[in-house]
């Protein structure tokens, strides 16, 4: 009886939690610069996604930069997020990118790149990576590709 009643239980716990497809990327929420400094600047996108399961998971980047004309001038650091059940969430993912990695190009001194940033000095910039979504032993990696324009004055 006992063991009838434990396979009962077990079977109801495992049809109430629905894991029937993983979480849904949405969209990627715009680039804001949320900090700056005299060496740095520090740019944050949120990347929103819907979980429809009853169970969590966790969210987290692996191999993600920031380009600007195609040149790697940051990478994304993020610690792993947990996934909420049922609802919409978002991810967010910050980068510090140096000011002298941007004007590097054009051979300017860091006095003319903050006199840029005081200017408000336009650049487009690029999330691309993949975004890890892990529960147990189940992976599944969605890559990211955003560009957008920002103003580096905040």
């Amino acid at each position: 009886m006992r063991l009838y009643l434990s396979s009962i239980v077990i079977s109801l716990l495992l049809i109430g939690c629905t894991v029937t497809e993983k979480p849904e990327f949405v969209t990627v929420r715009s680039l804001d610069v949320v900090n700056t400094s005299l060496e740095n600047f520090t740019v944050e996108a949120n990347i929103i996604f819907l979980n429809k399961n009853g169970v969590g998971g966790t969210l987290e980047a692996k191999d993600f930069h920031v380009l600007m004309d195609s040149i790697d001038i940051a990478t994304v650091t993020s610690k792993p997020f947990h996934v909420p059940k049922k609802e919409k969430f978002e991810l967010p993912l910050r980068a510090v990118i140096p000011f002298e990695k941007v004007f590097k190009d054009t051979k300017q001194n860091l006095l003319n790149a903050i006199m840029h940033v005081i200017s408000k000095k336009k650049i487009t910039l690029t999330y691309k990576g993949d975004i890890r979504y892990k529960l147990g032993v189940f992976h599944y990696d969605y890559p990211v590709a955003y560009k957008q324009e920002i103003l580096l004055q905040k």
